[in-house]
């Protein structure tokens, strides 16, 4: 299992409101990869012995209350490994392909990050007890939070939370932050229904934002993606012309002046 697995099922037990933070994620990967010290991993990083040394006692006490059982440097990956048999998750190529949860008592479970897709995983729910004696067959498994955003929150990728909705990458999150600055309207990650050559189907954009009575689509290009100009031009033909790709790491380093040079590419479209 590589640390960045781990870490997904990490967040996956943590809530929303516990997830770790830089200095905690530093601490769990350096101890995950076999650095026990803190002073060693103080000097991989810009902080001192005594801060790193309270931050990873805060860590450990945080992920024993999560996993329920005692959590230390020495002892984390068979901690989550032992977390893995409990709930009977089989781990392949950073993907959960096996959860049988057939008749399971499932009353007052927690399903709001549950991805029970059939393109990751084979989740068994048959007969399964939700609550007063019904089973998934008598009901339907409603998200705690959910939404229309079409990204899933899944083992396979990390997903960034920010004001109660999902990213894909930390340079969404930094285009986000800065279209709220400009207290402008925005729909990020929003799957939408159109017609193609093809027939209806689902199309998600990064950001569909809408400024001075002019729709457009900001979309973020990652050294391994490629622009689309064929689901361009269908959002074109329903009005929707002026889509604007920007690289990455200018997301990243300048996420102001981004949103900024599209909001004048919208105004003057």
């Amino acid at each position: 299992m590589t640390v960045e697995e781990a870490l997904a099922i990490v967040e996956t037990v943590l809530d929303d409101d516990e997830q770790l933070n830089d200095v905690q994620e530093l601490i769990f990967k350096q101890c995950w990869e076999g650095r026990q010290s803190y002073e060693e991993i103080a000097k991989l990083s810009k902080y001192d012995d005594e801060y790193i040394k309270a931050a990873g006692y805060k860590l450990w006490k945080q992920l024993s209350e999560a996993f329920e059982e005692k959590v230390k440097k020495s002892n984390i990956k068979a901690v989550v490994k032992r977390y893995l048999r409990r709930h009977h998750v089989t781990l392949h190529r950073t993907q959960v392909i096996g959860v049988n949860l057939s008749g399971a008592d499932l009353s007052g479970a927690r399903l709001s990050f549950a991805n029970l897709s059939e393109y990751d995983s084979s989740t068994d729910l048959q007969g399964a007890t939700i609550s007063d004696n019904k089973t998934v067959s008598d009901q339907i498994i409603k998200a705690e939070d959910a939404h229309n955003q079409g990204i899933l929150s899944s083992i396979k990728s990390r997903i960034y939370h920010w004001n109660d909705l999902r990213f894909r990458c930390e340079e969404a999150v930094k285009i986000a932050e800065a279209l709220d600055r400009t207290s402008t309207l925005f729909f990020p990650n929003s799957k939408a229904r159109l017609t193609t050559p093809s027939g209806r189907q689902n199309q998600e954009p990064d950001f569909l934002i809408f400024h001075q009575g002019k729709w457009g689509i900001l979309e973020i290009l990652h050294p391994d993606t490629e622009k689309d100009e064929t689901r361009d031009r269908q959002f074109a033909s329903h009005g929707i012309s002026i889509i604007h790709y920007c690289d990455a790491n200018r997301c990243k380093e300048e996420p102001d002046r981004i949103v900024q040079e599209f909001l004048d590419i919208l105004s003057q479209g």
